[in-house]
């Protein structure tokens, strides 16, 4: 009587499901911290560092192409939720949107991947299309967002890069630490 086989070509597809679920975790872990971190600083943006480096961690650790995205919905699907705290009706939208900039960017030039500068420079630019989106969506509908009034309009779009930037360099040096601690 035969053995069956240890290995099977179903072994991707099961590594494809562990992505996804890593994903999907790391956008529910992002977004409840975000939620739950609710420390009156009075800085914009301050939230991009433990964001920024929990989806920028997630995106390295998996090879899906599209994986961001998924963290992302995962995160836009928690704002929903109301007993989170979040008010701004766009910040779903603003967050899928910040998930495909960074798999477009992270996609079509490899060399990021591989460069914590390079890594740091797109999770602030990603985290900056929070101030970006909202400044659309001032211009184009009069929303009134509380951070412009109170801080202008030049300092969240620095703030909020600079913390997302941050994040994308702990990032970084968290995936690369683990990786040479492991090997």
């Amino acid at each position: 009587m035969s053995q069956p086989k240890i290995t099977s070509k179903a072994l991707p597809v099961n590594r494809v499901l562990i992505d996804v679920l890593i994903l999907t975790f790391t956008g529910a872990v992002a977004i409840l911290l975000r939620a739950y971190l609710r420390i009156p600083l009075n800085i914009p943006g301050h939230h991009g560092l433990e964001v920024m480096a929990i989806l920028l961690i997630g995106r390295k650790i998996t090879k899906i192409p599209f994986g961001s995205s998924i963290s992302t919905l995962t995160a836009a699907t928690f704002i929903f939720l109301p007993f989170l705290g979040f008010k701004d009706p766009f910040l779903p939208f603003i967050y899928l949107a910040m998930g495909f900039v960074i798999d477009l960017v992270y996609n079509k030039l490899k060399w990021v991947q591989d460069n914590f500068i390079l890594l740091g420079f797109l999770g602030g630019f990603a985290y900056m299309m929070i101030p970006l989106s909202r400044f659309v969506i001032y211009v184009v509908s009069g929303y009134p967002y509380e951070t412009f009034l109170k801080q202008g309009f030049v300092l969240p779009f620095f703030t909020h890069f600079f913390f997302g930037a941050l994040g994308g360099v702990l990032a970084y040096g968290i995936v690369s630490y683990t990786r040479k601690i492991t090997a």
